[in-house]
């Protein structure tokens, strides 16, 4: 697998990295905090794929005009190579934590952020093996603080939807 990643250009692999990252700890972070709060399903879907719409083309375009602001001798496709790759990995990773409805429309696999936490970890997991294989270094270096931002992420986002739900 290390392999393939060194192959793929710069920019590419900085749009497929950035967007696992940025996919997983957005999506959990809202899970956890809409779906303490409704009892409709659709409520979680619409707002799953308005994040994958909306965050997905901001942070493609933000990382665009980085790398345009980076290096501004640069005519290069790169910017675009990693504008592309960005929006389609976040999309992806942000609309799989929809997987669960496709076999049940209960909300219990997200109330109890049993799922949202499981499939985050699984993924944040293998993109941090990648990247240690690739950077041959450790893996926990990577994991452990990625661990950590989500469940932080989970908790205040569940704290914060429940807080002001009381009031």
């Amino acid at each position: 697998m290390d392999k393939f990643f060194k192959k793929i250009p710069e920019s590419i692999r900085q749009g497929v990295f950035f967007g696992l990252n940025s996919g997983v700890i957005t999506t959990t972070g809202l899970i956890a905090g809409i779906s303490q709060t409704v009892k409709n399903p659709l409520y979680i879907i619409i707002a799953v794929v308005s994040l994958a719409i909306s965050d997905g083309f901001s942070e493609a375009y933000g990382l665009y005009i980085s790398k345009k602001a980076e290096k501004i001798q640069d005519n290069s496709h790169e910017p675009l190579y990693a504008f592309a790759s960005l929006l389609v990995t976040k999309g992806l990773i942000v609309l799989s934590f929809l997987i669960p409805f496709i076999f049940s429309n209960k909300l219990k696999y997200f109330k109890n952020l049993y799922w949202p936490i499981f499939w985050g970890m699984a993924i944040l997991f293998v993109l941090d093996l990648n990247l240690s294989i690739i950077r041959k270094e450790n893996m926990l270096m990577y994991f452990v603080p990625h661990v950590f931002i989500l469940v932080i992420v989970c908790l205040l986002s569940r704290f914060f939807s429940k807080y002001l739900l009381k009031s």
